[in-house]
């Protein structure tokens, strides 16, 4: 196999790996069961999960996942519309509160 072809091939790997912990986050998300700071939790993790598959591409996962698990989030009755909207702060720890905006 040519050095291509590797690359290739491992880029698809990530792409499959980061497809199944957003398909899985996205039931988890739908089942209603978690608290909105639990979901925010959950999300930063796949993020970080993903930006260590995918190294600078935060505003992609933003782009592309965050709509999909407002809208699982939403769908369960975590979230809503009206309320204010969902951010997770990448690297923010459940009781540390330095990166929220006032």
């Amino acid at each position: 196999m040519t050095d291509l072809q590797d690359a290739i091939r491992e880029e698809n790997r990530r792409i499959r790996l980061l497809r199944i912990m957003s398909d899985l986050t996205v039931q988890v998300l739908m089942s209603g069961r978690l608290s909105a700071s639990e979901a925010a939790s959950l999300i930063d993790g796949v993020k970080t999960f993903a930006l260590k598959l995918f190294p600078g591409k935060d505003q992609t996962f933003d782009l592309i996942h965050m709509p999909r698990f407002r809208r699982a989030l939403r769908e369960s009755g975590t979230y809503d519309r009206e309320k204010p909207t969902l951010v997770v702060y990448h690297g923010f720890e459940t009781g540390d509160h330095s990166g929220e905006r006032n």
